[in-house]
C-alpha cells in the first residue's frame, strides 16, 4: 500500500498518513449518515450535505466577511462511539487551500492523529491504525478557515458503532466573534481556545467566529440568537472596529432579552504585539477594552448578575507573546494556554460547584 506520511510541526509529535487503501480493508460510512453524529453545525440539517456554520438562507442577508467565513466549518465536529482499530476519512476541500488545512481526530479527548487536506479532489486520509478493539469515544474536529466537504468515514470492517457519551450540559456554549476566537492563529481545528476549553469543560460548542467581520451587526445577533446555549460567550476583539460601542450595547440587550438567565460572557480584546509600537493602535485597543467592560459592568450595576466580564490581558498578555503566530493571534499552544485560563472561569458560572 503505498502512504505518504504527513509530519506534523507542532508540539505534540503526531504522525497521520496519506494513502489509497484497499476496500477490503474500511468500511466507508457515507457522510451524512445518522451513526455520525453532527456537532458546532446548528443549521445543519438546512445546509447538509454543506459543513456551513450559517443557514444558507442568510446568503445575501448578512455582510459579505460573514458569509465568506461562515462557508469554513470552524468548530463543526463529527462524533462517533467505535470499537474501531483504525479511522480514516474521505474528504475534499472545495478551494484549494491557501494555508494550511488540518482535521484533528481525538479518542476520548486526547488528540489521536491529525491530517492535511491539500487538494480538491477526493482523498482517504488515515488518522490512525492498528489501535486496540476497545470502545473509543472519537472527534474528528473539521478545519479551520478552509470550506471543506466530507464525503465519508472510515472504519474497520469489525468495527461496531454506537452513540458518543452526552455533554455536562444539554445546550451547546455559544462563541461569537472575532478572528481570534475563530482561531485564525492556530493551525489544528482541535487546539482553537473555544474548542480546547469546551474539551476540559465536556461541553458542546458552536464557534461563530468571523475573522475581522465580527461586528455585532443586528442581522447577525439574530441569528446568534436563534441559538439556545448554556452560555454566550462574546469576543468581538479588534475586529469590532472604531464604530461607537452602541452596536455592542445592543448587542447584549438582545441576547439578554431572547435568553434571561443564561450567562453572558464580555471578553474584552487580548494583547497583540503591535501595542508597544503603534500608538494609534494601542489607543483603539484601550478603547474597545473599555467599551466592552462598561458595557457589561453597566447591566450587572442594572441587576444583570449573569452578565460577566473577562479580561483578555488576563487571557493572553504581554508576557505571553512568545505564543504568537502573528502580531494579532495567538499560536496552537497560545490558543491552548487561553483555554487553560478560561476554563476556571467558565466552569463554576455554567457547571456550578463541584
Amino acid at each position: 500500500m503505498k502512504r505518504l506520511t504527513l509530519l506534523l510541526s507542532w508540539s505534540v509529535a503526531t504522525v497521520a498518513t496519506l494513502c489509497s487503501a484497499p476496500a477490503a480493508e474500511w468500511r466507508w460510512v457515507p457522510f451524512p449518515d445518522p451513526q455520525l453524529e453532527v456537532r458546532g453545525l446548528p443549521w445543519f440539517k438546512e445546509n447538509s450535505p454543506e459543513l456551513w456554520r450559517l443557514p444558507k438562507s442568510a446568503k445575501g442577508r448578512v455582510p459579505n466577511g460573514v458569509w465568506n467565513r461562515a462557508i469554513a466549518p470552524d468548530g463543526g465536529r463529527i462524533r462517533v462511539a467505535a470499537t474501531t482499530t483504525r479511522l480514516a476519512l474521505r474528504v475534499q476541500a472545495a478551494t484549494v487551500p491557501a494555508k494550511p488545512c488540518f482535521i484533528d481526530a481525538y479518542v476520548d479527548d486526547v488528540l489521536a492523529g491529525s491530517v492535511r487536506v491539500q487538494t480538491t479532489a477526493s482523498a482517504e486520509l488515515v488518522f490512525f491504525e492498528g489501535r486496540d478493539r476497545a470502545r473509543k469515544n472519537l472527534t474528528i474536529y473539521l478545519p479551520n478557515n478552509q470550506e471543506t466537504r466530507v464525503l465519508a468515514v472510515g472504519f474497520d470492517p469489525e468495527a461496531q458503532l454506537g452513540p458518543p457519551p452526552p455533554f455536562a450540559q444539554t445546550a451547546p456554549l455559544i462563541c461569537y466573534g472575532s478572528s481570534v476566537l475563530q482561531g485564525t492563529g492556530s493551525h489544528h481545528p482541535g487546539t482553537t481556545y473555544p474548542a480546547a476549553v469546551a474539551r476540559r469543560l465536556n461541553l458542546d460548542f458552536v464557534n461563530l467566529g468571523f475573522g475581522g467581520a465580527g461586528k455585532a451587526e443586528p442581522v447577525v445577533v439574530a441569528l446568534v440568537n436563534q441559538l439556545e446555549g448554556c452560555g454566550y460567550l462574546f469576543d468581538l476583539g479588534k475586529s469590532y472596529g472604531d464604530q461607537s460601542g452602541d452596536a455592542y450595547v445592543a448587542m447584549l440587550a438582545a441576547v439578554r432579552v431572547a435568553h434571561p438567565g443564561r450567562p453572558i460572557f464580555c471578553v474584552t480584546p487580548i494583547y497583540s504585539s503591535f501595542e508597544p509600537k503603534d500608538a494609534k493602535y494601542l489607543a483603539k485597543s484601550i478603547r474597545l477594552r473599555d467599551m466592552m467592560r462598561q458595557a457589561a459592568n453597566d447591566r450587572r450595576r442594572a441587576g444583570d448578575a449573569a452578565t460577566h466580564v473577562i479580561e483578555g490581558l488576563e487571557l493572553f498578555g504581554a508576557g505571553d507573546q512568545a505564543l504568537l503566530r502573528d502580531p494579532q493571534h495567538p499560536n496552537d499552544e497560545g490558543n491552548e494556554l487561553m483555554a487553560r485560563r478560561l476554563a476556571p472561569v467558565l466552569r463554576p458560572v455554567i457547571l456550578g460547584p463541584p
